[in-house]
């Protein structure tokens, strides 16, 4: 006889297209009106109590009571709390399931995004690429001052910009550089212009530029008047009074004879002037004419 085979059902679950979803959403039922008439009554006892919290037995009941009523509340908190988390129990649950099956697309998804934000990154560096030699070819000299990437502007790069559209626009702000420079370079005898021209092909900007050379202008000014005003005052000179002479010793008065050989009138009238001028008289007599 032959041997029985035993066969076993494969069950095999049909394939779902979208999500197909069968709930009821349960009703709450409370006794909230006779809760909060009970409530009520509490409060009510309270409402407007007014406490002299200056005595010490007083302010321990108003502790008391206003933990009484915090108890009163954290009774049903606690019971709503635990309601909703039995409520959301099936939500939480069937979220959780759509996350899981969400993410199995998410993975395919992120594996193309990653490929087509690589393309377009590539992209990008070629038309920047070709931006950068376009300027260095069109701007040789502006080129080694001021790099491309000064210049260079993220719209560029954009697919409705366009590569041509981008090269006029490229062309146009090293044009627009060239005449700034030009109008800095006609100021070239302002003071700190070397500063000037720095702050332009750091910026671009010809007002910045000028504004540079006008602030270290100031600069200069400020420093200036910091150094006058640390320099001392002259001091007025003072008439110095002369020292008081020494008193001279008191010398006897003499009669004197004063001999002199071969002398002119002349030269004797200068003799007595000196003498009379130190308040010395006298006679001065000729003895006689010598060859």
């Amino acid at each position: 006889m032959a041997e029985e085979q035993v066969l076993e059902a494969e069950v095999i679950e049909e394939e779902a297209k979208e999500l197909a979803v069968e709930y009821s959403a349960p009703s709450i039922a409370a006794n909230f009106d006779a809760l909060e008439a009970h409530v009520r009554k509490i409060v009510s006892e309270y409402d407007g109590a007014k406490y002299d919290l200056t005595d010490k037995t007083v302010l321990a009941g108003a502790k008391n009571d206003r933990a009484y009523l915090n108890s009163l509340k954290g009774e049903i908190e606690t019971r709503r709390k635990a309601v909703k988390k039995a409520y959301c129990m099936p939500l939480d649950a069937f979220e959780a399931r759509c996350k899981g099956i969400t993410s199995i697309i998410d993975g395919a998804a992120q594996n193309i995004k990653a490929q087509l934000d690589q393309a377009e990154e590539e992209r990008k560096a070629f038309i920047y690429s070709n931006l950068k030699a376009h300027y260095e070819e069109f701007a040789e000299l502006l080129a080694p001052v001021v790099p491309y990437e000064q210049l260079h502007e993220k719209q560029w790069l954009n697919k409705s910009f366009g590569q041509v559209k981008a090269e006029k626009a490229l062309d146009a702000k090293v044009s627009a550089v060239a005449r700034d420079w030009e109008t800095l370079k006609s100021q070239s005898g302002m003071a700190h212009y070397e500063e000037a021209e720095r702050e332009f092909f750091r910026t671009l900007d010809l007002g910045a530029a000028l504004n540079a050379a006008r602030r270290a202008t100031e600069y200069d000014e400020r420093i200036a008047e910091m150094k006058a005003a640390m320099e001392p005052e002259p001091v007025e000179a003072q008439p110095m009074e002369p020292a008081p002479a020494e008193p001279r010793p008191v010398e006897p008065l003499c009669d004197w004879t004063i001999e002199v050989r071969g002398a002119t009138r002349s030269q004797m009238e200068e003799v007595a002037k000196v003498l009379r001028s130190r308040g010395i008289t006298g006679l001065i007599q000729k003895v006689k004419e010598v060859s």
